[in-house]
């Protein structure tokens, strides 16, 4: 292996520990955020009462901060998720989530436009890197691309439909006008990456995450089965943002065409689907590298220098000219019509007082919304534990004026099974407003998943609200069965593969 080798494989080694980190810091953002409602509540002494996991890293993480003088500086630094998170005191946003927050709200707000100042830098500089050097996303569906080989090997051969690259312009323009019209966030619910950092914080907190999970395995059964990374080249508005601001960058793959012998040994090898031959210098190369590191003259190189502002006159790259009076346009509108935007907190950081009038500090939440509601679900402890009574608290006040939930409401618990109907361990109770917020105290019999069921009225009709607790350490009988399911699929498909291989060989022999 010569020098160009090495050290390109170092930097593809770098570049792999680096989406690692991430995700690393994404499950690490919850668990300082859970453990910060334990210490907040004095009842550090629960950790032991927390599964496996977290529980062991909460445990070695109290004990590192029993040698603070005052943890709550630390960690009031490290909050939220990759959409925006505060990282050693330092606010950092997605620069997508302050968009659709600027199309939402018409508004702007000087605080969140801060959070992407390191962001849109770093891509001025280095282009479309959080693609191929950050996304956890993007780590995810790689593995993903490597099981589509095994479908060859399966004798499995899905097709591969190709879609325009410019396809993820168009959905960043439509979300971002539906966002305008309706004034409700949309990308927070559908941009991978701050889905995985959802699941994230539902895994450590043992909330449910079933339907971002189901809407991650659709992306991923699609790339496996109809076009190989399908998200990242024709939908990510992710992507589609970052490539746009990565138009002026420095940091740029140019070819020597004096070297260059058209060998094609680079192309498979992109992730983005082009070709790193006459497309690494537009905005859809992301610096990733593999190019680089798989051209077997040496042809292609990093360098630092300016974009051809000539040939981008004469040639829009990826409807740059187009959005960019669109976001010019519609900057116009931000000041003269502002309107009210209606969405959920970002994790970890809250965006309503709820509590302002209540003393309590929980130890985990459930947020909600119900017509002009928010209502938040507390129980103490975090994670109940079965035969002891655990505190479930409601705190419902209206969005627009802030003002608590004055009227009875109606609690029920039920507990779920897999199969077979769901056992009530708690007949519906009427729970009367006080000055402290809605209380009732319950005694979860087992371990296992639960739910509780929240009536009000909502514009003069009773509405039932459902949260999903998880008591114990449930063992899930449809995860048990669904990965014996697995098993035996993984088995007939080796044999099928293995059958028709034979059947070749034979008729090769014949």
């Amino acid at each position: 292996m010569n020098a160009h080798k090495i050290k390109h494989t170092v930097i593809e080694l770098l570049r792999n520990s680096t989406q690692l980190l991430v995700v690393a810091i994404i499950l690490a953002l919850p668990c300082l955020s859970l453990y910060a409602h334990y210490y907040s509540a004095k009842a550090t002494e629960d950790l032991m009462y927390l599964p496996i996991f977290p529980g062991k890293i909460l445990l070695y993480l109290d004990q590192y901060m029993s040698t603070l003088q005052n943890p709550q500086p630390f960690l009031e630094s490290f909050k939220g998720s990759l959409w925006s998170m505060r990282f050693a005191g330092f606010d950092i946003s997605d620069p997508l989530a302050a968009a659709e927050m600027l199309f939402a709200s018409k508004t702007i707000h000087v605080p969140f436009l801060i959070s992407i100042i390191l962001p849109i830098i770093i891509t001025l500089l280095l282009g479309r890197v959080f693609c191929s050097w950050l996304c956890p996303a993007h780590l995810l569906f790689t593995c993903g691309d490597k099981l589509r080989s095994l479908l060859k090997f399966a004798e499995i051969n899905p097709p591969k439909v190709v879609f325009s690259l410019n396809n993820k312009y168009v959905v960043l323009a439509v979300g971002l006008i539906a966002a305008l019209l309706i004034s409700q966030p949309i990308f927070s619910i559908i941009y991978p990456p701050a889905i995985l950092s959802r699941i994230s914080h539902a895994l450590i907190y043992s909330t449910a995450f079933t339907g971002m999970a189901i809407l991650i395995l659709l992306i991923i059964l699609v790339e496996l089965f109809i076009s190989p990374r399908w998200w990242c080249r024709t939908i990510c508005p992710g992507g589609a943002l970052y490539a746009l601001l990565g138009w002026p960058r420095l940091l740029r793959i140019k070819v020597n065409t004096k070297t260059c012998n058209n060998c094609g040994k680079c192309v498979p090898v992109c992730d983005f689907g082009i070709d790193p031959v006459t497309e690494s210098a537009g905005i859809e190369c992301t610096n990733c590298g593999k190019c680089v590191r798989k051209c077997p003259q040496e042809s292609l190189f990093y360098t630092i220098s300016l974009p051809d502002f000539t040939a981008v006159s004469k040639k829009p790259d990826g409807l740059v000219s187009l959005l960019f009076f669109f976001f010019m346009s519609t900057m116009l509108i931000f000041t003269f019509f502002p309107s009210v935007s209606f969405g959920h907190h970002i994790l970890g950081l809250p965006h309503y007082s709820y509590k302002e009038n209540y003393p309590q500090t929980p130890t985990l939440e459930y947020p909600a919304v119900a017509g002009p509601y928010d209502i938040l679900l507390t129980s103490y402890p975090g994670k109940p534990v079965p035969t002891e009574t655990a505190s479930l608290s409601f705190y419902i006040k209206d969005q627009s004026t802030g003002d608590p939930y004055n009227k009875p409401i109606n609690i029920r618990v039920l507990q779920t099974f897999t199969f077979g109907r769901s056992l009530e361990i708690l007949m519906p109770t009427t729970i009367q407003p006080f000055e402290q917020p809605h209380k009732v105290n319950v005694t979860f019999p087992t371990d296992g998943e639960y739910v509780v069921e929240l009536t009000i009225q909502v514009e003069g009709k009773p509405e039932v609200i459902p949260f999903i607790l998880a008591a114990g350490d449930p063992s899930s009988t449809s995860s048990i069965l669904i990965f014996i399911g697995v098993l035996l699929l993984l088995f007939i498909i080796t044999v099928r593969a293995v059958k028709i291989k034979r059947d070749r060989r034979t008729a090769a022999s014949n």
